[in-house]
């Protein structure tokens, strides 16, 4: 038994109009980890996800292997197998939830039920069967901007959220150029709407840089990989913070001095970033906790005490060593120093 065209109308109606979520008790709240933060994304995923299960009933091989393909990033996010049974009520419960107008008739509701329980299925085979495998979201490509000739950012959305955090570097693989993973930077902490937005200056001789700077448009789908590199602090701290960027690097700052904003602490931010000016990249000024001290010079101990302070520094590893030595000599114990470093090669 698979849904019905009349039994997808009204889930889709359910979700189009959003304000039921509150109503459908455990399940949401069992799965909140598979959805975006957002409701409006939420409904948007939802709605994506239920027609193109309406759109495939009659091919049971290529819904096998889609759900299979999610089946690892779910328990990336923390699902265990036996939870996905809850898809299945979830689906019921919305349409439940429906008001008065639009008759779901109970053969309808079972269909859904079915359909639900196959998904997860599908989805735990696939989880056990890439257990040793990395696990990889789709991403479509909803936004591309040229930045500098030589630069651009692609914001891309996943259907899943992608666990990423301040100082991670997102890991990529563009269709045309399968089995090719490249390191981009994270200008952003993908959260409510599942919106990831990478950064990305090719290096030489750098095919899959080249291909998503050049090449890469709006509707192109793109997989990533999980998140790689040591986040930019620790989540405990509260000491002032020194950061110190490659002209480059400003994607992993702009996410850390966001994060810091949207949680609002309130420690002492000093960032050292060489860029003369801001026109072909974020200005931080916009997005940075007040207070922030941003100085367009590369990094230089002086006269300043930093020996409070926990560090940050990121860039292309010559960058980056050549910087670790002036931070040490300006007093930052080494353990209290983090680094991400982005360059040549795949990843």
């Amino acid at each position: 038994m698979v849904p019905s065209r009349t039994a997808a109308a009204a889930l889709m109606s359910v979700v189009g109009r959003g304000g039921e979520q509150g109503r459908m008790g455990a399940p949401v709240e069992e799965l909140r980890a598979l959805l975006p933060g957002e409701p409006g994304a939420q409904r948007e995923v939802l709605r994506d996800a239920v027609g193109w299960l309406v759109a495939h009933v009659d091919q049971p091989q290529v819904l096998a292997a889609r759900c299979a393909e999610l089946g690892p990033v779910v328990a990336q996010l923390g699902v265990a197998p036996q939870r996905l049974e809850n898809l299945a009520v979830l689906f019921v419960d919305m349409l439940r939830a429906n008001p008065p107008g639009v008759v779901v008739r109970r053969d309808q509701e079972e269909a859904w039920a079915t359909t639900g329980r196959l998904v997860s299925r599908w989805m735990a085979d696939g989880a056990a069967a890439g257990a040793h495998e990395p696990a990889s979201w789709s991403a479509t490509v909803v936004r591309h901007e040229r930045r500098r000739a030589d630069a651009a950012v692609v914001a891309v959305r996943t259907y899943l959220p992608y666990p990423c955090l301040p100082g991670q570097l997102a890991v990529v693989e563009s269709s045309r150029l399968p089995g090719r993973w490249r390191r981009c930077w994270v200008g952003n902490v993908p959260a409510g709407d599942n919106v990831v937005e990478l950064h990305v200056v090719p290096h030489r001789a750098d095919p899959a840089g080249a291909e998503l700077v050049e090449r890469t448009g709006v509707g192109d789908v793109l997989r990533l990989r999980p998140a790689v590199g040591v986040p930019a602090v620790d989540p405990g701290a509260t000491r002032p913070l020194l950061v110190v960027a490659a002209r480059d690097a400003v994607a992993p700052v702009r996410a850390l001095l966001g994060a810091l904003r949207a949680a609002g602490d309130r420690r002492a931010v000093t960032v050292f970033w060489p860029a003369a000016v801001e026109r072909d990249l974020y200005r931080l000024a916009d997005l940075a906790p007040e207070g922030t001290v941003v100085i367009r010079d590369r990094f230089a101990a002086g006269d300043e005490d930093w020996t409070r302070h926990d560090a940050f520094a990121a860039g292309d590893p010559a960058t980056v060593a050549g910087t670790l030595p002036r931070i040490e000599a300006a007093g930052v114990p080494a353990d209290r120093v983090r680094t991400a470093v982005d360059g040549p090669g795949d990843a």
